[in-house]
């Protein structure tokens, strides 16, 4: 026989399991979506078409500058590196990231395809903005953008199977903690 508080411990840790779970769901909807979207890049020809109420989730840009390596840098995170760098004119209100190595020849690209969001909807974006500020005395502004190069909208099996299987998962948790009695026989 379970006690009470037994009883809420339990039913505590499968509230938490079902979060947990709930939670890869929710991670994986806005890539699944930019995914989904338009192919179609929109086109960015200078930093006051940068606004939250016009790009308030990511979507797929084509911007329109050129690089400037002053504030650049080499990141570094779980065996990959990144090169983080700024397009003149729109200075640290869009942060540039590549997984290439960059180079003078860079400045002669005029057109930059990837997938423009929100910064600080950006992973990492709290570390990427300290070391702006740490490295070259530079704030990153709350309305800032981030420009992930060459990202662009493709569906993938595994992104699609990894939403099904946390939803069918979450479902057949719920089903199994919540609604699934045993019938209990009593012996005789």
């Amino acid at each position: 026989m379970r006690t009470p508080f037994k009883k809420l411990l339990l039913f505590l840790a499968k509230v938490v399991f079902l979060t947990f779970v709930a939670s890869m769901i929710v991670v994986q909807v806005p890539e699944l979506e930019y995914d989904l979207g338009d192919r179609t890049p929109v086109t960015i020809n200078g930093p006051e078409e940068l606004s939250s109420s016009r790009f308030p989730h990511a979507v797929f840009a084509a911007v329109k500058g050129t690089a400037d390596f002053q504030h650049a840098f080499v990141y570094s995170r779980y065996g990959l590196s990144y090169t983080y760098f700024n397009l003149e004119t729109y200075g640290a209100r869009l942060v540039v990231r590549t997984y290439e190595h960059v180079n003078e020849q860079w400045k002669e690209i005029e057109l930059f395809l990837g997938k423009l969001r929100p910064f600080k909807s950006q992973p990492f974006h709290y570390k990427i903005r300290d070391i702006y500020k740490e490295s070259f005395g530079v704030d990153i502004p709350e309305d800032a953008f981030f420009l992930g190069l060459d990202d662009v909208p493709e569906v993938s099996g595994w992104q699609v199977g990894a939403v099904l299987f946390a939803s069918i998962l979450w479902v057949v948790l719920f089903y199994m903690f919540f609604l699934f009695r045993r019938n209990k026989t009593k012996p005789k």
